[in-house]
């Protein structure tokens, strides 16, 4: 899914189960810092880092997002990347789907 996409996806979502009304077009973490600060209050582990040793073009980007416990259980979410909102918004669309959106 193209990076535009997956946020505008993830703000859908988020805004869809009534936890925030965050733009389609959102950038950086402030937007959807609330949907983080959620699922920490839910027992889940929420890192997001920053490494500035990750400067190599076959590097897998410089951010790192990881979401683990709580209502994941043993499942986790990890992703390497280029792009901050990627991460966040793929981050966001996984523990929806785990835990958030009921089948």
């Amino acid at each position: 899914m193209e990076q535009s996409s997956v946020r505008a996806e993830a703000a859908r979502v988020v805004r869809d189960i009534g936890l925030a009304n965050i733009p389609p077009d959102w950038s950086g973490c402030d937007a959807v810092w609330c949907v983080f600060e959620e699922m920490a209050n839910s027992g889940s582990t929420v890192v997001i880092k920053i490494d500035g040793q990750r400067t190599k073009p076959e590097d897998t980007g410089r951010y790192t997002v990881v979401i683990s416990g709580g209502p994941l259980g043993e499942d986790f979410f990890r992703q390497d990347t280029a792009v901050l909102e990627e991460g966040l918004a793929n981050a966001i669309l996984y523990y929806a789907r785990k835990c958030w959106i009921k089948a």
